[in-house]
């Protein structure tokens, strides 16, 4: 914290400054300036008993805090306290802007301004820390209380050049919105994953995901020609119907002009991700990556070897179907057909039934009104799904 007193020419008379504290460095910015001007006080108190003076600060919030104009009460003992300390001083307090108050700053960066002279230059400290980034490099700038600028960090780390070897930085298109599907089958991503060991030649799977509602679809295939993805799509739209778009990424039998006039012919809208950019086909990708990590937990648990990932895929896209999708808040399965999708898998009987052999049932016919409501009777068969 420092401060100044000015004469009256405007000269000043006398300089004050003094570190913080440990247990004061964790007080908050108003705390800290409210405590400079108590201190600035303490220490030219024999200059200013007596007098009427005038007291500048570049936080808005102390000047309203110690202005005697101002009656409110405030809800920090410790401001209470230095405010009746100044309580015996006469003074009016007014708010200058930062950038105007010079001289005060400059003394709380007196330090600084030595270490900015006789110390390294901010790109040998760069260097020496091993090349960190912008936010990490700024904040040991502002823990050692070096006088560098955010502005001055980022030009340092921009003109680096190992920085620009091994950290280069790509251009992010920002005006390029993500398209979204605003109905099931409006957009489908598609794409092979692959070579995959098998025992019956199929060594690639065509993933095939509705945009909208993430259901995804996995077809095993024995190559990536062409005619393989015309026919599991033909297959596939026979089904659900053609979709208005479909996007993939650019591999050469999704690009190839076979398949290209396939879909021309059933009126169905194609795009393709850039080259070299597999986030273009992100949502097909990530699903390729969830379904085979679902096939390799399925083989673990039932002790297969990897080539007979094909008798567990149906499993694993029936749990991807039913679980919970975080991006849609709903199951694929619900979101795509509008109800929940029914499992063999969680049906089990009420709690009550569990290990009794005698239950008790509602007695539909009575003689009189005296009869017992219920009977007790033996379990002889049900069904769980529509039993009430």
């Amino acid at each position: 914290m420092g401060a100044k007193i000015l004469g009256l020419g405007g000269k000043p008379v006398a300089f004050f400054s003094r570190t913080l504290k440990p247990h004061e460095r964790k007080h908050h910015a108003v705390e800290k300036e409210a405590c400079a001007i108590v201190e600035a006080c303490r220490a030219w108190r024999h200059y200013l008993v007596s007098r009427h003076f005038k007291l500048l600060t570049d936080q808005q919030a102390v000047s309203y805090i110690y202005d005697e104009k101002n009656h409110g009460k405030t809800k920090n003992s410790k401001i209470d306290r230095w405010r009746i300390e100044l309580s015996c001083l006469d003074f009016d307090i007014e708010y200058r802007p930062g950038p105007l108050n010079v001289t005060a700053d400059c003394l709380s960066r007196a330090f600084s301004a030595a270490t900015y002279h006789t110390g390294p230059s901010l790109s040998r400290i760069h260097e020496e820390l091993c090349h960190p980034g912008v936010t990490r490099m700024y904040h040991f700038v502002r823990s050692k209380n070096l006088i560098y600028s955010l502005a001055e960090v980022k030009e340092t780390i921009a003109k680096c050049v190992v920085c620009s070897k091994i950290k280069p930085r790509f251009c992010k298109s920002e005006n390029s919105p993500v398209i979204k599907a605003t109905q099931p089958f409006e957009r489908l991503s598609i794409d092979f994953k692959g070579p995959l060991p098998s025992g019956t030649g199929n060594r690639f799977i065509l993933t095939v995901v509705d945009e909208y509602s993430r259901f995804p679809f996995a077809i095993p295939c024995r190559d990536q020609e062409s005619r393989t993805v015309i026919k599991a799509l033909m297959n596939l739209f026979s089904l659900f119907g053609t979709p208005g778009m479909v996007h993939s990424d650019n591999g050469p039998s999704l690009v190839s002009h076979e398949f290209r006039s396939f879909l021309i012919e059933n009126n169905i809208g194609f795009s393709n991700s850039s080259r070299y950019n597999p986030r273009g086909n992100g949502q097909v990708e990530r699903y390729n990556a969830v379904i085979w990590k679902g096939i390799e937990l399925a083989l673990a648990s039932k002790k297969l070897a990897p080539c007979h990932w094909e008798q567990v895929l149906p499993q694993v896209l029936h749990s991807i179907r039913t679980l919970l999708c975080t991006s849609t808040n709903q199951s694929p399965h619900e979101r795509l057909f509008t109800y929940v999708r029914r499992s063999a898998t969680g049906n089990s009987l009420p709690s009550w039934l569990i290990g009794a052999s005698k239950v008790l049932l509602k007695k539909h016919v009575r003689s009189n009104k005296y009869d017992d409501l219920c009977e007790e009777v033996d379990i002889v068969s049900l069904q769980p799904e529509s039993a009430k």
